[in-house]
């Protein structure tokens, strides 16, 4: 019998190799370590993370520049110049981690009789994130957002921020009565309050009460009936009440990286209304370096009398004051998402409006106290005396004897709520200040002339990233009719409430 030749038997065996090998292939390529089954509960954690572990490079460039918090050669928002990578990026960073894997998990944790608590949690985080969005930008897509795979709508509209307001108010109502429904159960996947319905409960009801106050310019009647019904639940009443995420090293805070090469200095406006008041919090928030942190440096006076912020005014001395590293830049500081003390601020303004009755100076001072407090909470443990609040409250009182008016009290409240925002919630006081009008600002006057978006007034909206005109141009071009046609920082670049 005629031999087959050896290379030819070869290409015959592994001619018919992969014929053998599928019959059980799948089981074979099974990653036994991967998951199969969508976690809701994990998803949703990972949203949570999330939040507060992106990229925190629109905070500062836009907000912290804004809000005259602190001043870096970087940042194109201290000239109120327009630029696209920065605008992007706060879009970029909820919409598709955050938001992602929250309307994913929706429909999951809808039909899951054993997650009803895990599911009003996830609404009301998605409410967070929405209202964070919305705020920043106006019209955004809302109602058709993440629905490429369920319903393959891929240009979603852009739903009115009025609209937006109305469903996320329904989404906290239905939530705060599920939580209340469910109160043995707990929040699965939970990275705040391991697992306390009770203190999801408050959190949402503090989102309403927010939510309610950012009405008072466009509709005053809708605005006291939210916060009455807001303050019925139960809003936040202590620092345990705050959702804080508590980072490491495997997830650190979005500052962490933001932080390492933008040793910002703190701004003039800053320093000087804290150096003023006496704050006690002046030398945590920042200090005189010998040179940035990053390179090496250190801090080699904490003394406040000496510390310079940077000013508009190139005649003024060159600023020597940063933020302070050591508290502020590690991985694992932890983040606060949404400050107790910012409640007991809206708690105060809200009883002087007259939409709820109570002792507005016992919630202005219990605002302070809180915040100061919390700070122990940050790396190097920064702590502020009793001693020290209590002469700051005397120094600081909410009603000015010179001026006793309602508005100059509203006025100093929501300064108070301004210094308190420093770092981590720049954006929200960025809207708080569209609300209020408060702390004062004087906008840069170098922008009146140069390269300036917006001569001589600070931005009131931030523009839409550049990709959606390419991926969904008809709907934006839709949505910039109620700014003015453009998207830059026009004069009528307002968002709805923002009258």
């Amino acid at each position: 019998m005629k031999q087959t030749p050896p290379k030819l038997l070869l290409l015959l065996l592994l001619a018919f190799a992969p014929l053998a090998c599928t019959k059980n292939f799948a089981e074979y390529n099974l990653n036994p370590d991967g998951v199969t089954t969508p976690q809701p509960a994990y998803m949703f954690s990972d949203a949570l993370v999330k939040t507060s572990g992106l990229d925190m490079e629109p905070r500062t460039n836009y907000c912290h520049a804004f809000m005259q918090y602190g001043y870096s050669d970087f940042w194109s928002g201290t000239s109120y110049t327009l630029s696209d990578d920065i605008a992007r990026r706060y879009w970029n960073n909820f919409y598709i981690p955050v938001l992602q894997n929250l309307e994913f998990i929706m429909p999951l944790l809808k039909t899951n009789n054993g997650m009803v608590t895990t599911y009003a949690a996830a609404r009301i985080w998605r409410v967070f994130i929405y209202q964070k969005l919305t705020d920043y930008y106006g019209d955004i897509p809302y109602s058709q957002a993440g629905k490429a795979l369920e319903s393959g709508i891929f240009t979603p509209v852009y739903d009115k921020q009025q609209i937006i307001y109305a469903d996320l108010i329904s989404e906290l109502r239905a939530s705060i009565t599920l939580l209340s429904n469910n109160a043995p159960e707990a929040v699965q996947g939970d990275q705040f309050y391991a697992g306390s319905t009770e203190r999801w409960k408050k959190l949402a009801a503090s989102l309403l009460f927010r939510m309610g106050m950012r009405l008072i310019k466009v509709d005053a009647p809708q605005a006291e009936a939210l916060v009455k019904e807001a303050y019925s639940y139960g809003v936040m009443a202590s620092n345990s009440d705050m959702p804080v995420l508590k980072h490491n090293m495997n997830a650190p805070n979005g500052y962490a990286f933001n932080l390492s090469d933008q040793h910002f200095f703190l701004h003039k406006t800053l320093v000087d209304h804290m150096r003023a008041s006496g704050d006690p919090r002046l030398k945590i928030y920042g200090g005189v370096y010998d040179k940035e942190a990053f390179l090496g440096g250190v801090i080699t006076s904490s003394d406040t009398s000496k510390f310079i912020g940077f000013s508009f005014n190139a005649a003024d001395p060159l600023p020597n004051t940063r933020v302070n590293y050591a508290v502020y830049q590690p991985k694992d500081t932890p983040f606060f998402d949404f400050q107790y003390a910012e409640v007991e601020f809206l708690l105060a303004e809200a009883i002087l409006r007259g939409f709820i009755t109570g002792d507005a100076s016992a919630h202005y001072q219990a605002g302070i106290t809180a915040q100061m407090q919390s700070l122990a909470m940050l790396p190097t443990a920064p702590s502020i005396s009793t001693a020290q609040i209590s002469a700051y409250l005397t120094k600081n009182p909410m009603v000015d004897v010179k001026d006793p008016t309602t508005e100059r009290s509203i006025e100093i409240i929501n300064t108070e709520f301004w210094v308190a925002g420093f770092i981590a919630d720049a954006d929200e006081v960025y809207a708080n200040w569209r609300r209020t009008g408060y702390p004062k600002l004087i906008p840069n006057p170098n922008t009146v002339t140069g390269n300036s978006n917006s001569p001589g007034v600070i931005p009131r909206k931030v523009p839409y990233p550049q990709v959606e005109f390419t991926l969904n141009n008809a709907n934006i071009t839709s949505a910039l009719s109620a700014y003015g046609g453009m998207n830059d920082f026009n004069e009528k670049a307002r968002v709805w409430w923002d009258k």
